[in-house]
C-alpha cells in the first residue's frame, strides 16, 4: 500500500500529502454545499441553479491546468506555486460565509477566487507526487495521492455537515418559526415543526399545504424567505471551518522542498 521506496524524500512527500488531503476537504466545501445554497438561499429556478455554478467549475478547470504549466516553465518552484494557490483557496472559501439572500452579486468573484485556488491545488499535488517518486511506483503513487484527497473528502463533508445540520435546526427555529408566530399567528408547534422539515427536505410546494398558510396571500413567500435567511445563517459556519483546514494547507506548502532536481526531463517509460 505505501512502499518504503516512496519515502525517498520525505520533506516534499509529507507536505504535499498533507496539502493533497486538505485541498480535498475544502474542494468539498464548495463542491458539494455551493450547489445546495444556489438553490436554497438564491432561488429555486433550475436554470438559475446551474448558472450559479458557472463560476465554481470553470475557474477549478483553469487552475488544474495554470498551475502545472507554471510547474513546468519554472522547472520547479512548488513551493511558491502552492502557496499561491492556497492562500486564495483559503480565503475565496472563508469569505464566502458573507452570503446572505440578498447579495448573490457578491458572491461571483469569491466562488471564482476560490476556485482558482482548488484548482491550482488539486492536480498540481498529484503531479509532484509522480515527479519525485520511483518510475516502477508512479501508478502506486498517483492511486495514493487520489485515496489520500478522497479520504480528505469524506473527512471534510463529515465536519462541514455536522457543522450545517447544528447551525441550521436553532436558525431555522429562530426565523421560520419566528416568523410564522410573529407575522402569521401560527403558534400551533406540530405545524411550525412540519414548515422547518418541509424547508430541511426543500419540497417548499407543500408549505402551501399547512394550515395557516394555505390560502393566505404572501403567506408562503414570507416563509420561503424566512427559510432562505436561516439557510444562509448556516452555510457560512461550514466556510468558517474550511479556513481552519485552508491554514493548514499553506503552513505545510511553506515547508515544502524543491522538486528541480528531479525535473531532468527522462521518460519512465518508451512505448513502441
Amino acid at each position: 500500500m505505501f512502499p518504503k521506496r516512496l519515502r525517498q524524500d520525505p520533506r516534499i512527500l509529507g507536505p504535499t500529502l498533507i496539502i493533497t488531503f486538505i485541498s480535498g476537504a475544502n474542494f468539498f466545501s464548495i463542491l458539494m454545499f455551493w450547489p445546495t445554497q444556489a438553490f436554497n438561499v438564491y432561488g429555486h429556478d433550475p436554470v438559475g441553479v446551474g448558472i450559479r455554478g458557472i463560476p465554481v467549475g470553470f475557474p477549478i478547470l483553469a487552475g488544474c491546468c495554470i498551475v502545472p504549466w507554471r510547474l513546468s516553465t519554472f522547472r520547479g518552484h512548488n513551493r511558491e506555486l502552492l502557496i499561491v494557490s492556497s492562500i486564495p483557496m483559503t480565503a475565496g472559501c472563508g469569505a464566502l460565509a458573507i452570503g446572505r439572500v440578498d447579495n448573490l452579486y457578491q458572491m461571483w468573484g469569491l466562488l471564482i477566487v476560490a476556485g482558482l485556488g482548488i484548482g491550482g491545488m488539486v492536480v498540481p499535488t498529484s503531479i509532484i507526487t509522480t515527479i519525485i517518486c520511483p518510475d516502477d511506483l508512479i501508478a502506486t503513487t498517483a492511486a495514493l495521492t487520489l485515496a489520500i484527497r478522497v479520504i480528505g473528502d469524506s473527512i471534510g463533508y463529515c465536519v462541514y455537515y455536522n457543522v450545517f445540520i447544528s447551525k441550521f435546526v436553532p436558525a431555522a427555529i429562530y426565523y421560520i418559526g419566528g416568523a410564522m408566530e410573529l407575522k402569521l399567528n401560527i403558534t400551533n408547534p406540530d405545524v411550525i415543526k412540519e414548515a422547518i422539515g418541509i424547508t430541511g427536505t426543500s419540497f417548499l410546494p407543500l408549505l402551501d399545504e399547512l394550515t395557516g398558510i394555505k390560502g393566505l396571500p404572501g403567506a408562503y413567500d414570507l416563509v420561503v424567505l424566512a427559510g432562505q435567511m436561516a439557510y444562509a445563517e448556516a452555510y457560512k459556519y461550514v466556510y468558517y471551518v474550511s479556513m481552519a483546514f485552508g491554514g493548514v494547507s499553506i503552513i505545510a506548502a511553506f515547508f515544502l522542498g524543491d522538486i528541480s532536481k528531479y525535473m531532468d526531463d527522462h521518460v519512465a517509460v518508451v512505448m513502441h
